[in-house]
């Protein structure tokens, strides 16, 4: 029988230790490190976002700058005066002589009737005179600005044939007639009269522009509607 030994010098080979599933250490301190700790954020990051900021804000800025000037650039060149004052544009001067205050209006109908028309709020008739700088023209509607800022367009209810639109304005000599606004009595103090020249379908940026002060403080337009009459006779035009 045979019999076989391993001399004693030979050891079995041993399986090596599983490591442990230990946090590490901080080798300073030799306590654990904690996990899942997010750094700061660094100085470079801040700054980037100040930078950031203050683009969007010189963007914003920029922008509002720029709609601005379209705004400015499509604005009318606006001459302005008083009234009785002679105030001259490029291509039409203007003057206002007199403002009066309806509660009606009566103008005759080209087939010799007599329209009559009654003021929802008030009518103020702007007695205006034109002449035109170089060659003829129509004046377009005229708009009556508010103190308060609202505009106000010549009253459609009363037949243009009998107001300063409806003839053209000759160079040489003054062309005179009134424009009829229907408006409330409170809109009246610091009120002024806008005149242009009429463009027809064209829109014509920076077009010419007459504003006229029509001199109503709150105590003359107060005397002016307490005053006003009771039916306003239009002349007629042929």
């Amino acid at each position: 029988m045979n019999i076989s030994s391993r001399p004693p010098s030979e050891a079995r080979p041993q399986p090596l230790p599983r490591p442990e599933n230990r946090p590490p250490r901080d080798t300073r301190s030799g306590t654990p490190a904690r996990r899942g700790t997010a750094a700061p954020p660094s100085r470079w990051r801040a700054a980037g976002a100040v930078l950031a900021g203050i683009a969007l804000a010189a963007s914003a800025v920029g922008l509002q700058a720029f709609r601005s000037g379209i705004a400015d650039h499509d604005a009318p060149l606006t001459s302005t005066g008083d009234i009785n004052e002679e105030v001259t544009g490029s291509r039409i001067s203007a003057r206002v002589r007199a403002v009066h205050a309806a509660r009606a209006i009566a103008a005759a109908k080209p087939g010799g009737e007599r329209q009559r028309v009654t003021a929802k709020g008030i009518f103020i008739i702007v007695e205006v005179g034109a002449t035109a700088t170089w060659e003829p023209q129509q004046l377009g509607p005229p708009r009556l600005l508010a103190g308060d800022g609202h505009r106000y367009v010549a009253s459609d209810r009363v037949d243009q044939m009998s107001t300063i639109t409806h003839p053209y304005i000759q160079p040489g000599w003054w062309t005179e007639g009134v424009t009829v606004f229907e408006i409330p009595p409170g809109e009246l103090p610091d009120a002024r009269i806008l005149l242009a020249p009429s463009s027809g379908f064209i829109i014509e940026p920076n077009g010419p522009e007459i504003e006229i002060d029509l001199g109503l403080d709150e105590a003359a337009a107060r005397r002016l509607t307490s005053t006003a009459k009771d039916v306003y006779e239009l002349a007629s035009r042929t």
